[in-house]
């Protein structure tokens, strides 16, 4: 039987509520994490519905008119179409693609067949998590040497044979990069927590001056529309450097994502 976690680890949580992922949303209760895709991903079935529809609207109003070999066609795309419409809506609304439960004192991948959700294919117990991590490719220079404009912080999950699996990755621009590694450091943080295993997070560069000037204004524009003022705009032009020229942003403690 899988041990029970004390009160004390339940409340240690260090965040309860949903973290934004790329193309997919993570839900942290007292007992769960789950990782789903996002309501963005009910498009592709609202396709194959309306598709479905459509060819047995055909059907109905010209059984009469059409080849047979036309009818055969539509009904065959009913039959295809019509259940992974199905399926697939519900895997966006119910379905989850990482799924890490107390109770079962497990983590679980499902299968992404087509963007379903269909079946477990990994299952990994808390006794055989070595510990998490945060990779990133923040230090990452293009070739021509400057820096990447988009930042990448993947959550991996490191089993006791070193084998990693991706848990959920955030992708930003790279003025926005300390918000995007606070978000993949809340998510590492809370499945460490609950698994009790140790984790490896991203040190966050300090928060760009550009970041800070947008939350800054978006604060204001809340503020001005309860009050009916105009908000002040940041000016990029006049704005002071963030950091000294050629100096590190800041000293990584955790591994570096490998190049790819």
């Amino acid at each position: 039987m899988p041990p029970d976690l004390p009160d004390s680890d339940l409340a240690a949580l260090p965040f309860e509520g949903e973290i934004p992922l790329h193309r997919a949303m993570a839900r942290i209760t007292r007992d769960s994490i789950a990782v789903r895709q996002t309501r963005a991903g009910l498009i592709g079935p609202l396709i194959e519905a309306a598709l479905t529809l459509l060819a047995v609207f055909v059907m109905i109003t010209y059984i009469t008119a059409l080849p047979l070999a036309v009818l055969v066609l539509l009904l065959l795309l009913v039959i295809v179409l019509g259940p992974l419409a199905v399926i697939g809506f519900v895997n966006n609304v119910a379905g989850t693609s990482f799924l890490m439960e107390r109770a079962k004192y497990s983590a679980r991948w499902q299968q992404g067949l087509l963007g379903l959700g269909l079946g477990t294919y990994e299952l990994v117990p808390f006794n055989r998590i070595q510990h998490f991590a945060v990779l990133d490719d923040y230090d990452d220079v293009l070739g021509s040497g400057i820096e990447q404009d988009i930042v990448h912080f993947e959550v991996i999950l490191v089993k006791d044979n070193d084998r990693e699996l991706a848990v959920g990755s955030v992708i930003a621009a790279r003025p926005l990069a300390h918000e995007a590694g606070a978000r993949a450091n809340r998510l590492a943080e809370a499945l460490a927590t609950m698994s009790d295993a140790p984790v490896e997070l991203a040190e966050l560069p300090p928060q760009d001056l550009a970041e800070a000037a947008y939350e800054a204004e978006h604060t204001a524009e809340r503020d001005a529309g309860a009050s009916g003022e105009s908000p002040p705009r940041y000016d990029a032009d006049h704005a002071e450097p963030s950091r000294e020229p050629g100096r590190r942003r800041y000293r990584r403690t955790g591994r570096r994502r490998p190049a790819g």
